[in-house]
């Protein structure tokens, strides 16, 4: 299964111990989900962590080539512009696009307001968990 975790769920896993995007993301991390990304993703993930967190850039770093070597890095060939209200959110869907990901785990509202998009469902960690264990 491949999965677009949207930055806010990668910060809660990252900063939050034991939280449920935290096991979300374990999924990736035992290689039961395919974890996708992109460029663009990973640099507002660094921006959010150094800015509103105060993670020193080497830890960053440390983050992001983990993820890079994780996960598949993509590279939309299509813009969208779905998010009028975020914008920014627009590279989350640009990302499932471009890897044909099934799923958006998100705690965004904006997204999780579309529900799905181009048949890409989109799911809070708790959701995506739950999902993931029924099968």
């Amino acid at each position: 299964m491949k999965a677009v975790f949207d930055t806010n769920v990668l910060v809660s896993a990252f900063n939050f111990p034991g939280s449920i995007p935290e096991d979300a993301f374990r999924l990736c991390v035992d290689r039961q989900v395919e974890l996708i990304t992109s460029r663009a993703l990973l640099a507002e993930l660094a921006r959010i962590l150094t800015d509103k967190f105060g993670w020193a850039i080497d830890r960053v770093a440390r983050v992001v080539d983990q993820l890079s070597r994780l996960g598949t890095v993509v590279e939309p060939g299509e813009h969208v512009a779905v998010v009028e209200a975020d914008p920014d959110d627009d590279r989350v869907l640009e990302a499932a696009l471009a890897s044909d990901a099934e799923i958006i785990v998100s705690g965004d509202k904006h997204l999780l307001r579309l529900g799905t998009w181009t048949n890409i469902r989109i799911l809070r960690p708790a959701g995506f968990l739950a999902e993931f264990e029924s099968r």
